[in-house]
């Protein structure tokens, strides 16, 4: 009955290792899914106020405004970028992870001990006794 309750503490253990590490692609998911609005808005609306100031306020050439723009763009979306990539584990993903690794352990430790309770019942470990028991008997009553 422990093998049973080992293991289903086992599969537990994982579900709730999965459950966190979709939490967190879902997270990074959303992390790029900002990024990339943000791009396609930076693209649309900033573009031609950045290129104004540029042109008007610090009086570069129209090539160097666009390319100062553009410049900026890459920056900003290669922070969110940075953002998304990031797969570090909360705590909680963590603790399911060692306790996983913990009951998997323990399971496969019964799983050891049953096998070897069941050798030492079963068909070989009878022979096994037997044969002890035989020696030990010649040992102490001589014929």
């Amino acid at each position: 009955m422990k093998l049973i309750d080992v293991g289903q503490e086992a599969v537990k253990a994982q579900g709730d290792v999965m459950q966190r590490v979709a939490a967190r692609w879902g997270r990074r998911a959303a992390w790029f899914v900002l990024a990339a609005i943000f791009g396609v808005f930076a693209l649309v609306s900033l573009h031609a106020v950045l290129w104004a100031g540029a042109l008007v306020v610090l009086h570069f050439n129209p090539l160097t405004a666009a390319v100062t723009v553009l410049g900026i763009d890459v920056v900003i979306m290669f922070i969110f970028f940075l953002l998304g990539t990031r797969h570090v584990a909360d705590p909680l993903e963590f603790e399911a992870r060692l306790r996983r690794d913990r009951k998997f352990a323990e399971l496969r430790q019964t799983l050891a001990l049953s096998t070897f309770i069941g050798l030492l019942i079963g068909p070989v470990g009878r022979f096994s006794g037997r044969q002890a028991f035989k020696v030990a008997r010649n040992i102490f009553f001589r014929r």
